[in-house]
């Protein structure tokens, strides 16, 4: 009898996926993007620290991420990361927030 792990069937679930990661320019924001990115989501990267943020971004496959400048705190700002994400890959599948 063959035995898969949890951990590949979850890595399989990302797999075409498109994930907004709030708060993804600090450490743990980083660590979720790299390791959405390894097991094939598209990224979009939402934070108010632009710098940060972008640098993200590029340590990532650039066809594979993007940046939008985002503050949690102001609606208007998750309804315009939200719209960059659908704009950008055609859907939004999976939302990860640090806030």
């Amino acid at each position: 009898m063959a035995t898969v792990s949890l951990f590949s069937a979850a890595a399989r679930r990302l797999e075409g996926k498109v994930a907004l990661i709030i708060g993804g320019a600090n450490e743990i924001g980083k660590c979720t993007a790299r390791l959405f990115s390894k097991h094939g989501a598209k990224l979009v990267i939402a934070d108010v620290r632009d710098d940060l943020a972008l640098s993200v971004c590029k340590d990532l496959s650039a066809n594979s991420s993007s940046y939008v400048h985002c503050d949690i705190a102001k609606e208007k700002d998750v309804e315009n990361a939200v719209n960059a994400a659908i704009s950008e890959y055609g859907k939004l599948d999976e939302v990860f927030s640090l806030f």
